[in-house]
């Protein structure tokens, strides 16, 4: 990769992350968390597969935990597990409709979420914290999708 275009996918993932202190909150007994860091960097991956490799992905995912204070290797092992995949299914998922690649990165994030409040928090884990996260990924999938898209033909191959 460039480094013009090694610039933008990481100040993008930083600006993801960023955005994901910014908008956890708790209402009541419900924790509303968000993954953007995570759909950001699986957006990478889908739309340029052929520059975001391992590599990439283990490098993010070490940023992603020492930026949001989580267990280093936690991040890296799942986001190397989860570009591995969407390697493997790249040019297969273009073929699927929004619906069913938001499905697919919804339940991606709300698994990692899961095992993040699983390992960190065993005492407070919420089945209905995990539901309304799968909910909200897939329906932030929506807007992170588009807007990386349009920030990527903008600015990547400008």
């Amino acid at each position: 990769m460039r480094t013009r275009e090694i610039i933008l996918v990481y100040s993008s993932i930083l600006f993801a992350i960023i955005l994901d202190s910014l908008l956890s909150f708790k209402v009541g007994v419900i924790f509303f968390d968000t993954n953007f860091s995570y759909l950001v960097f699986s957006y990478w991956v889908f739309a340029v597969p052929e520059k975001i490799r391992v590599n990439q992905s283990i490098l993010i995912g070490f940023l992603v935990d020492f930026l949001s204070n989580s267990a280093i290797g936690f991040h890296i092992s799942l986001y190397c597990l989860f570009s591995l995949v969407i390697h493997a299914y790249a040019y297969t998922f273009r073929l699927f409709s929004y619906l069913q690649l938001a499905i697919f990165f919804g339940t991606s994030t709300a698994f990692i979420s899961a095992l993040f409040y699983l390992f960190h928090h065993p005492l407070h884990y919420s089945y209905l914290d995990i539901f309304i996260y799968w909910i909200t990924s897939m329906i932030l999938w929506f807007p992170v999708y588009f807007g990386m898209r349009r920030f990527r033909q903008k600015f990547f191959y400008a």
